[in-house]
């Protein structure tokens, strides 16, 4: 697909935190992805990688952090939102932009019914009638799978379990049928079986709507499971993206291969649990070079000097490992 027929591109995009009397606190760096309309793309790393403020930048809400773009392009079905001001944005979120939240405990509003929050979603600054709105309401909750959504209407969020709450959220989020979906580690605090069922859930919405979905998760089983695509961030910076069957299957950078092998669902019976060896640098702490070297078992004396490799492309598979021809495909590295 050529670039302008793409959903969404990010490149190179940088986001900062801003400090009175000092330069922005940079928290991500060099994020680059691309997404295809219909197409479910997977943003996998370690907390702190810079997955969450990725997310909001494409939802526009990076100024309630006091955060913003410091470079880079986010395009978004043709438009440059990189610098967009709020009313801009106002114009596409819920309409081209849907967002599920990363707490569906934390989510909903604690003061409105379920039919009051449906309602806020659907207007979204149009004028519908009552009437309108409980029929589309209670459609959007026969989408969502929600049992008995009659009774549902009239509750509270506190009278929902939580992944009762997240099929809100994500009701929500599909009121006025947006064209690309941003879902923000949405299984969060859900029990195994819940979090399976809201992964097909979204497997579904998906198929039905043709919609493009970034599937934002630390848990690189559940974006196997879904994902066509994947992207691998670490350390602010986006270090690895291709195919889901092609990262899986043939990593191209050693960071991937430490996240498959501390996968606790590949873990054999009394096996001890593969770890990634050391921490991921902190924010604002970043060192010269490659940001995982100091964790690498590839690294060399070119991978500690320098800027943080960019990604560079090999065949359609995209990593920001210099040495990465050291890698076979039997994961030795």
């Amino acid at each position: 697909m050529t670039p302008a027929e793409r959903l969404l591109t990010v490149t190179d995009v940088s986001i900062g935190i801003r400090r009175k009397g000092k330069p922005p606190l940079l928290i991500v760096d060099t994020a680059t992805l691309t997404l295809d309309p219909g197409e479910m793309l997977g943003v996998v790393g370690e907390s702190g990688s810079g997955k969450t403020m990725l997310c909001r930048s494409l939802i526009g809400t990076l100024e309630r952090r006091d955060a913003y773009v410091v470079g880079g392009s986010i395009r978004i079905d043709g438009m440059e939102l990189a610098s967009a001001s709020e009313s801009e944005w106002r114009r596409i979120r819920g309409t081209t932009i849907g967002y599920v939240p990363q707490s569906a405990l934390a989510g909903p509003n604690p003061v409105l019914t379920v039919e009051a929050q449906l309602r806020e979603s659907l207007e979204g600054g149009r004028r519908l009638s009552r009437r309108e709105t409980r029929t589309e309401s209670l459609r959007l909750l026969d989408l969502v799978h929600m049992a008995d959504p009659e009774t549902v209407m009239g509750q509270y969020p506190h009278q929902l379990s939580g992944g009762m709450r997240q099929r809100l959220m994500i009701a929500s989020a599909l009121a006025r049928r947006p064209r690309l979906l941003i879902a923000d580690e949405p299984t969060t605090g859900l029990d195994v079986t819940v979090q399976s069922g809201i992964m097909k859930l979204l497997k579904e919405i998906q198929a039905e709507f043709g919609m493009a979905v970034v599937l934002v998760s630390h848990d690189l089983a559940l974006i196997e499971e879904v994902c066509d695509r994947i992207s691998v961030m670490h350390a602010g910076a986006t270090v690895e993206s291709s195919s889901t069957t092609t990262v899986l299957s043939r990593p191209r950078h050693p960071y991937t291969v430490a996240l498959q092998r501390s996968r606790i669902d590949l873990a054999m019976p009394g096996e001890t649990l593969q770890v990634i060896p050391g921490d991921a640098p902190t924010v604002g702490s970043w060192f010269a070079g490659c940001r995982y070297a100091r964790r690498c078992p590839l690294v060399r004396q070119d991978c500690i000097v320098g800027e943080h490799p960019r990604l560079a492309e090999m065949d359609g598979h995209f990593t920001a490992c210099i040495h990465s021809d050291l890698m076979g495909s039997d994961r030795d590295a």
